[in-house]
C-alpha cells in the first residue's frame, strides 16, 4: 500500500476528469489521476470538434493533445492502474488498483460511459463467478479451468497473470491484434452468446461451443461504478449525484458522461470544474 495521502484522486482521464485535476492542483490541492488506458482517448477519436468554445476548427487529435500538453504542464501525475474497488474508511477512502492501494480524501469518478453488462446473463452473476479483475481474484482459482473475455490488449498481462496461478486459461479477445499473451493460454476467436450456470457462472457459451469453467473474467477498460464502490446509488445506468456532483457515498463525487446526458466535451469540463471545487470546499470544512 502507498503510504501517501492524495487530497485529492481523480478516476478517469477525460475532458471531466482533466477538468477536474487542473481545478484542483491550480488551488495547490495534492491531486492525482487513475488512468487504465489512454489519457484522452475518446476524444482523439473524433474526425473534428466543430461545438468546443474557441476550438472551431480543430480534430479531436489536437484537442486531445492540448488537454494532455496542459496536465504535463501542471505536471499532475497519472497513475496508469486501473481502479477496481473503493472502499470507505471513515475520513478517507482506500482505492485499490490491480496492483497497489491508495488512501484519498476525496474521489472524483469521471470514468465515462458507465458499463453496463453487455453479455447475456452477465449482470445475473456478477461477484458469482464472474470478476473484472484478475489479480484482485485470480488466487480464487488456483489449479482451476478460466475462461477470460478481454476487449483490449491493455488487459493481455492479467491473462498472463492467471496464466500461471490456473491449469487452464482460455482467452477471447474481442479484438484484432494479440500483443503479448502467453503460450500457455489457449486464444478462442469465438463470439460470446451468453454465460450461464445454476448457484454460479460456470458455463460460457459462443456461436461454436460452450465452455464449462470454474470462473469467468471479464476485463474491460473500466469496472461497473456499481462493483467499484458498494451502495453507490444509480440513477438508470448513469452515476446519481445532486447539484454539487455528490454520489450516495460520503466523499465521492462523480463528473462527465457517467452522471447522464448530453455526452458533450464542454458539458463534462465544466461538471469536471464544479465537483473539483465542491471536494475543495468539503475539504476546507474538515
Amino acid at each position: 500500500m502507498s503510504n501517501e495521502v492524495y487530497e485529492i484522486a481523480i478516476v478517469g482521464a477525460g475532458p471531466a476528469g482533466m477538468s477536474a485535476a487542473i481545478n484542483a492542483k491550480a488551488r495547490d490541492k495534492d491531486v492525482v489521476i487513475f488512468e487504465s488506458s489512454q489519457v484522452a482517448k475518446k476524444i482523439g477519436w473524433a474526425p473534428h470538434v466543430d461545438n468546443y468554445l474557441g476550438f472551431s476548427k480543430v480534430s479531436g487529435e489536437e484537442l486531445a493533445e492540448q488537454f494532455i500538453d496542459h496536465i504535463k504542464e501542471l505536471e499532475i501525475p497519472v497513475i496508469k492502474e486501473k481502479v477496481v474497488q473503493i472502499f470507505p474508511m471513515g475520513d478517507q477512502l482506500m482505492l485499490t488498483t490491480n496492483g497497489e492501494s491508495y488512501q484519498v480524501k476525496k474521489l472524483i469518478l469521471a470514468i465515462g460511459v458507465v458499463q453496463e453488462a453487455k453479455i447475456l446473463g452477465e449482470a445475473d452473476y456478477v461477484g458469482q463467478g464472474i470478476s473484472y479483475c484478475a489479480t484482485c481474484d485470480g488466487r480464487l482459482y488456483k489449479d482451476k479451468e478460466v475462461l477470460v473475455i478481454s476487449d483490449s490488449a491493455h488487459h493481455e498481462d492479467e491473462a498472463n497473470f492467471l496464466a500461471d496461478i490456473c491449469e487452464t486459461v482460455y482467452y477471447i479477445p474481442q479484438y484484432e491484434e494479440i500483443k503479448d499473451l502467453d503460450d500457455r493460454i489457449k486464444v478462442v476467436r469465438e463470439k460470446v452468446k451468453e454465460i450461464t450456470g445454476k448457484d454460479l457462472a460456470d458455463k460460457v457459451k459462443t456461436d461454436q461451443q460452450e465452455y464449462e469453467v470454474d470462473g469467468i473474467f471479464i476485463l474491460r477498460e473500466t469496472v461497473p461504478p456499481s462493483e467499484i464502490v458498494a451502495g453507490l446509488e444509480l440513477d438508470g445506468k448513469y452515476i446519481k449525484v445532486d447539484r454539487e456532483f455528490k454520489t450516495s457515498v460520503q466523499g465521492i463525487y462523480a463528473a462527465g458522461d457517467c452522471i447522464g446526458r448530453p455526452l458533450q466535451i464542454s458539458k463534462a469540463t465544466g461538471e469536471g470544474q464544479v465537483a473539483a471545487l465542491k471536494a475543495i470546499e468539503e475539504l476546507a470544512q474538515e
